[in-house]
């Protein structure tokens, strides 16, 4: 799906989301005190996540010699309506692929489907006038007992059929991590809950482990063919 020709000649990528997007929940991850923006006194902090899936691809660039640069600037708790509204904030003009991964943060707002619907599609319409490339990301699945917190208005699986109608309606590219993810638990005859705690890790049943954060950055390499 990506240009050989296009990744030799090196782009600037860019991830924006939510937590799942910084790599929150992985091993050795923590938060920076540089500040990506302010929102009605909620302050939104860099996180670094060299064990997470934007970090294994920072790695596999650099291993393969591809000069590709990545910059994370997913912010750990922000709603859609956030992003959409700090665009300008988390994009720089040299960026070239922004890779977009949210939606969990919405299911505790009592309208929070039709506000990510709104919300992404506005996000991916300024990228793309702004000529960047786009992918979405869907996040991955949780346990039980998280996915049913009495705050959750919604579930993951309607965030990712949303952005699942968003990308193809906008023709850009999906990374489906939820439904990888879901198949690879079903052909090893697995559970979430066997897969998303681990050494080091958040463990609070919805932020990847290590162990998931690898099947996302695997996820995406076959996706994007790269």
């Amino acid at each position: 799906m990506m240009d050989k020709d296009i990744l030799a000649k090196g782009l600037k990528i860019k991830i924006i989301g939510d937590s799942v997007a910084a790599g929150e929940g992985s091993s050795a991850s923590y938060e920076t005190e540089e500040l990506i923006f302010e929102d009605d006194g909620t302050k939104f902090f860099r996180r670094v996540a060299q064990n997470s899936w934007w970090g294994l691809l920072e790695q596999y660039l650099h291993d393969n010699y591809i000069k590709c640069t990545v910059e994370n600037k997913g912010c750990g708790g922000a709603f859609s309506y956030q992003i959409n509204k700090y665009l300008d904030t988390l994009i720089s003009s040299d960026d070239n692929l922004v890779l977009v991964l949210m939606g969990l943060n919405d299911r505790k707002r009592m309208n929070g489907m039709e506000e990510l619907k709104a919300n992404c599609e506005c996000v991916v319409d300024q990228l793309i006038s702004k000529g960047k490339m786009v992918i979405l990301l869907t996040p991955t699945p949780s346990v039980h007992s998280n996915e049913y917190y009495p705050n959750r208005i919604y579930h993951t699986d309607e965030v990712v059929e949303i952005l699942r109608d968003i990308a193809d309606s906008k023709k850009v590219p999906l990374v489906n991590n939820y439904k990888y993810i879901m198949e690879y638990l079903a052909e090893n005859q697995l559970t979430i809950d066997d897969v998303i705690y681990g050494e080091g890790c958040i463990n609070d049943g919805l932020h990847p482990s290590d162990y998931v954060q690898k099947l996302m950055f695997q996820n995406l390499i076959k996706t994007l063919q790269i």
